[in-house]
């Protein structure tokens, strides 16, 4: 049965804070502790690839958003994340380091994303799921790297998720309503949850293995 759209934007986000709130702190983030010198390259490579790649799915969604005023919230999202790649790589190259390489773990969550066929799908699964946990991580982040770092995240990045996070509600409020994109939704939130849960795990045990 059809719900009322914003009752299921409500009952999906109370679904997905569940979910995430009874992972392990490691299993949502990359930076859950206090960040030393090794730890904080591992992650700014971390989040570097993820901006990177990222860029390069969401320009191809894009094109697939029949709305014009979604494909341009899409558009300057597309820019934003090549801009948060900009300043990870920077800030890495900066401590003397470079960009390193992706986990497969990430590159199998962003051919998750683009395996996505109904526009409902993936902006219920990255920016309403995923993004709406980046707003949190990115908090942490304030707290968890040196000031230089941190700094990056408060100037560059953060105020940037809290746009992503009302496109995917954008998003859905136009999609998702019908029984059958619904269900889409649904389905694409809980699959990337593990995606990202998989993906955030993997980079805690390769960061165990440097130490």
């Amino acid at each position: 049965m059809v719900k009322e759209v914003k009752q299921f934007i409500k009952d999906l986000g109370d679904e997905n804070e569940e979910y995430f709130t009874n992972q392990s702190k490691w299993a949502t983030t990359y930076w859950a502790e206090e960040m030393d010198l090794n730890s904080t390259i591992h992650a700014l490579r971390m989040r570097y690839w993820n901006e990177y790649v990222g860029t390069e799915v969401l320009a191809k969604f894009m094109f697939r958003v029949s709305d014009p005023t979604l494909r341009m919230m899409v558009g300057r999202q597309v820019g934003d994340e090549a801009k948060h790649a900009f300043y990870m790589k920077k800030r890495i190259e900066e401590l003397g380091y470079d960009v390193g390489s992706p986990l497969a773990e990430q590159l199998e969550f962003y051919k998750t994303l683009e395996s996505f066929t109904y526009p409902e799908e993936f902006f219920t699964a990255q920016q309403f799921t995923v993004e709406t946990q980046s707003v949190k991580r990115n908090e942490q982040a304030l707290e968890n790297f040196d000031e230089v770092t941190a700094e990056v995240f408060r100037k560059h990045i953060n105020n940037d998720e809290v746009f992503h996070v009302r496109l995917g509600h954008a998003g859905m409020a136009y999609y998702c309503i019908s029984e059958e994109a619904q269900l889409r939704a649904t389905t694409a939130a809980r699959i990337i949850r593990e995606k990202h849960v998989a993906m955030s795990l993997a980079n805690y045990k390769r960061l165990k293995e440097k130490v």
